[in-house]
C-alpha cells in the first residue's frame, strides 16, 4: 500500500486538495498521512522566563485546539464523499516545517506528497520560498500540487515533460504504475526552442516503451511555458508531470509566470519529480 503525505494549514485550498488526495488514494490503494506543523515564536527582549513559558504554552494549546477542531471537518469530507474507508493518520508536530516534513517522509516511508496550491497558502511559501528550494529538492520524493477547485476525475491523459535524459526514465516508470491503474495514456512532451532535438534518444525511448501506452510529442516554441500550456490544452492533459533538475528549475516552474497561469485557469495538477543524482 502506497503512502501519501498531506501537509495542511486547514485552508479552503487545502481542504479541496485533501478530497483530491483521498480520491487518488482510493484509486491507487494508498493511505493518507495528514500533517499539521506549527512553530513556536522567536521571542526577543527582556521578558521573564515565566512569561515566555506562558506564551509557548498558549501557542501550543491554541495549535492543539485548532488541530483537534479541524479533524472532524476532514472526517466529514471523507464521509460525505464515500471515502471513509481510506486509512487516514493525523499527525501534529511542533518545529521547523521542512525538517518535520523530511522526518515524517523518512520514518513513514512516504511515497509522495500532495498539497493544495493557489499561490497564497502558507504551506506553499514554506515549501517553495527562495530560502527553502535546496531543502525541498533533498527530499527525493515527488510532490503533487493541486490547484484550488480541482476535482479528481481519474486520469485519461497524463503529460510528462522530458529532455530524453536517462534519469527521466525512473520517473516515467513510476508514472506508468499510476497510468496503468487508470488505463490512461502518457504523453511524453519535449520542447525544442530551435527546431533541434536528439532524434536518436527519442527513438531509443520509443523502442524501450513500445509495449506501453506512451506517446511522444515534439513542440517547437521559443517559450517553454507557452509550449507546455498548448500541450495541456491540445492533449487534454489531466496530470502534468515534470522532473526538476536544479534550483533554477524550481524558480521558473513555481514562478508567477507558470503557476499563476495554471492556478488561475484551473488547468491541471502538477506532479514534480526530483532528478535522481547518479
Amino acid at each position: 500500500m502506497k503512502k501519501i503525505l498531506f501537509p495542511t494549514d486547514f485552508s479552503e485550498t487545502a481542504n479541496n486538495a485533501f478530497l483530491y488526495a483521498l480520491n487518488l488514494a482510493k484509486s491507487i490503494d494508498a493511505q493518507v498521512y495528514v500533517l499539521h506543523v506549527y512553530e513556536l515564536p522567536m521571542i526577543t527582549g527582556t521578558l521573564s522566563a515565566g512569561l515566555i513559558q506562558n506564551v509557548y504554552e498558549t501557542v501550543e494549546l491554541g495549535s492543539f485546539n485548532n488541530f483537534k477542531d479541524n479533524i472532524p471537518q476532514l472526517r466529514e469530507i471523507a464521509d460525505k464523499n464515500g471515502l471513509n474507508e481510506i486509512p487516514i493518520k493525523f499527525i501534529l508536530e511542533e518545529g521547523n516545517f521542512l525538517y518535520i516534513l523530511r522526518e515524517i517522509i523518512g520514518e513513514e516511508s512516504v511515497d509522495f506528497v500532495v498539497m493544495g496550491t493557489d499561490g497564497n497558502t502558507g504551506i506553499e511559501k514554506m515549501l517553495f520560498g527562495s530560502n527553502t528550494i535546496n531543502a525541498i529538492t533533498s527530499m527525493k520524493i515527488p510532490i503533487l500540487s493541486i490547484p484550488n477547485g480541482m476535482i479528481f476525475k481519474g486520469f485519461k491523459n497524463i503529460g510528462f515533460t522530458t529532455v530524453f535524459d536517462q534519469k527521466d526514465k525512473e520517473a516515467l516508470k513510476y508514472l506508468l504504475e499510476i497510468a496503468n491503474r487508470h488505463h490512461a495514456k502518457i504523453h511524453c512532451m519535449h520542447v525544442s526552442k530551435d527546431g533541434k532535438y536528439n532524434k536518436q534518444a527519442m527513438k531509443d525511448w520509443q523502442n524501450q516503451f513500445a509495449g506501453d501506452p506512451i506517446f511522444f510529442e515534439i513542440y517547437h516554441d521559443a517559450d517553454p511555458v507557452n509550449a507546455v500550456l498548448d500541450f495541456i490544452k491540445e492533449k487534454e492533459i489531466d496530470l502534468l508531470t515534470v522532473v526538476s533538475r536544479n534550483k533554477g528549475f524550481f524558480d521558473k516552474i513555481f514562478s508567477p509566470g507558470f503557476t499563476k497561469k495554471i492556478a488561475n485557469k484551473n488547468i491541471t495538477p502538477l506532479f514534480v519529480f526530483h532528478e535522481q543524482k547518479a
